[in-house]
C-alpha cells in the first residue's frame, strides 16, 4: 500500500510538474501572436530634446517604471523622451552603446505587455547597476562583443535585492549540501544567472549533476509571471528575493505565501567569493526578519541594489547636465512605484567603475554631491567669493549658463553678499545725494 501511494505521489506530482511548464509554454506562445506595431516616433535625439530611451515593460518592470519617471523628470526641461520598451533585459546596455535600433518584438516582449517598438536609434538607456558595469568591463554575457567602454553613468537609483534559497516547511531538507549528497532529483526555481550560478555549483548543483538525478531547472521570472500557483519546486535559489510584485521579483511573494517556507543559509565562504567580483555588483548585507512570509531571522547574505541611467560618451554635456539634475528633483515621485526605490545623494554618481559623463558630474559637483566639493551658488566668480572659483581647490565646472541660480552682481538672492552689496551702494548713494547738495 506505501508502495502505491508513494507511486501516485510520484505521478501527481509529475503532471503538476507537466501542467506548470505547458501553462508557461502555452502564455508565451499566446503573446507571442498579439498584435505587434513599429511606431514612427519622427526625427529624434538630444539635439532635438527627443531623446530614445531604453526601458523596459509598462507592467511594472523596474526599468519600465524608471523610464516613466524619467520621462516625467525630464519634460520640464522641455524633453520629450522616447520610450523604447523592448530594449530590455541585457540588451540596453549594447544597444546604446552602438546607437542601435530597437530589436524585433519577441514573445518575452509581448507576454509582458510590450506591443509596440519605435522606430529610431536609441541615445540613453536603464539597465541594472551590475548589467552597466559588465557592459563596460566585456564581461559575463557581453564577453563576445564586448568590452563596451564608450558607456558612461548619469545617475544610479537605488532598489534592493536579495539572494535567498529556500524550501518548503516540511522538507528534509535542513542544509544545500545534501541535495547533492543524496544526488535527489531536485527542482529548482532559479539558477543560471552570474550570481546565482556559482552558489548553485559551490553546493554541487551544476546543470549535468541536477540532470543526471532526474532533477530540473525552471526560469523563476517566468514562473512568477504566469502565476506559479500550480508550480512544483524542492528549492527556490535567486538574487531577487523582494516582497515587491514586479514580474521579475514575484516568484518570491507567490511561493512564499502559497507554500510554508524554511529558509537556508548559504556558506560564508561562497558569499565572500560572490561578493568579492565586482563586475557582479553585490555586496554583504542581512536579510531582515520578516522580509517576506517565513524569514524567521537575521539572514547573512549578498544583495544588490541599484539601477543605472547612462549614456554614451558623445552625449552632449548639457543634456546630461539636465537629466541628473531632472533625476535628482524629482526624486520625491520614487516613492510612488511598486519598487522601494530611492536617491541617495552620496551613490547617485557612482557605479564601480563606469565613468560619469562630465555633464552629470558638473552637477553633481555643483550640488557637493561627490566627495571633496561643497555645494556651489553657481559660476566663476560666485558672489560673496573672496577667492576665485578656479582658484579653489574645491571649486566645482563653472556653468555655461545660468542654470536658474539667478545670480546678478549683487549676489545670490538672500545671500549675505547681497546684503552686504546692497548697504554699500545705497551708503554710495546717500553719500553722491549730500555731494550734491553741497556743491550747489
Amino acid at each position: 500500500m506505501k508502495s502505491l501511494l508513494r507511486h501516485l505521489a510520484i505521478c501527481v506530482r509529475l503532471w503538476l510538474g507537466f501542467m506548470s511548464c505547458a501553462c508557461i509554454w502555452l502564455a508565451l506562445a499566446a503573446s507571442n501572436g498579439a498584435a505587434q506595431e513599429t511606431v514612427d516616433v519622427g526625427k529624434t535625439g538630444f539635439s532635438e530634446k527627443k531623446p530614445v530611451l531604453a526601458s523596459a515593460c509598462p507592467h511594472g518592470c523596474p526599468w519600465g517604471e524608471l523610464g516613466d519617471y524619467v520621462k516625467d523628470a525630464m519634460a520640464p526641461l522641455g524633453y520629450e523622451v522616447i520610450l523604447c520598451r523592448n530594449c530590455n533585459r541585457d540588451q540596453g546596455p549594447r544597444i546604446v552603446a552602438k546607437a542601435s535600433m530597437p530589436p524585433e518584438l519577441g514573445a518575452q516582449d509581448t507576454f509582458v505587455g510590450t506591443t509596440t517598438r519605435v522606430n529610431a536609434p536609441v541615445d540613453f538607456g536603464i539597465t541594472e547597476s551590475g548589467f552597466l558595469a559588465q557592459a563596460y568591463a566585456g564581461k559575463f554575457s557581453y564577453a563576445s562583443d564586448g568590452p563596451f567602454q564608450n558607456l558612461r553613468l548619469i545617475a544610479k537609483i537605488e532598489d534592493p535585492t536579495y539572494l535567498l534559497a529556500a524550501v518548503k516547511a516540511d522538507s528534509p531538507i535542513t542544509d544545500l549540501k545534501q541535495f547533492a549528497e543524496r544526488k535527489l532529483p531536485v527542482k529548482i526555481l532559479g539558477g543560471s544567472t552570474p550570481i546565482s550560478q556559482p552558489v548553485l555549483e559551490y553546493y554541487g548543483l551544476t546543470a549535468d549533476a541536477v540532470a543526471s538525478w532526474g532533477g530540473s531547472f525552471t526560469n523563476p521570472i517566468v514562473a512568477g509571471a504566469v502565476g506559479g500557483s500550480m508550480l512544483e519546486f524542492d528549492l527556490i535559489l535567486n538574487e531577487l528575493a523582494s516582497p515587491a510584485n514586479n514580474p521579475e521579483s514575484s516568484i518570491w511573494g507567490i511561493v512564499s505565501q502559497k507554500n510554508a517556507l524554511r529558509f537556508l543559509d548559504i556558506t560564508d565562504e561562497v558569499l565572500q567569493r560572490v561578493a568579492d567580483d565586482k563586475a557582479l555588483g553585490v555586496t554583504r548585507v542581512t536579510a531582515q526578519w520578516g522580509l517576506l512570509r517565513g524569514v524567521d531571522r537575521a539572514i547573512p547574505t549578498v544583495a544588490r541594489s541599484g539601477h543605472a541611467i547612462f549614456a554614451r560618451e558623445d552625449a552632449p554635456e548639457q543634456a546630461t547636465y539636465d537629466a541628473a539634475k531632472a533625476i535628482d528633483e524629482h526624486r520625491a515621485a520614487l516613492k510612488w512605484f511598486i519598487r522601494p526605490y530611492s536617491y541617495d545623494s552620496q551613490t547617485a554618481w557612482k557605479n564601480f567603475d563606469v565613468p560619469l559623463h562630465p555633464g552629470a558630474a558638473r552637477y553633481y559637483r555643483e550640488r557637493g554631491y561627490m566627495e571633496g566639493t561643497k555645494p556651489s551658488e553657481c559660476t566663476a566668480g560666485s558672489a560673496g567669493s573672496a577667492t576665485p572659483p578656479s582658484a579653489r581647490e574645491d571649486a566645482p565646472v563653472p556653468r555655461e549658463k545660468d542654470e536658474g541660480c539667478h545670480v546678478s552682481a549683487l549676489g545670490a538672492p538672500g545671500s549675505p553678499a547681497t546684503a552686504a552689496a546692497f548697504i554699500a551702494l545705497s551708503f554710495a548713494a546717500v553719500l553722491r545725494a549730500r555731494r550734491r547738495r553741497h556743491s550747489a
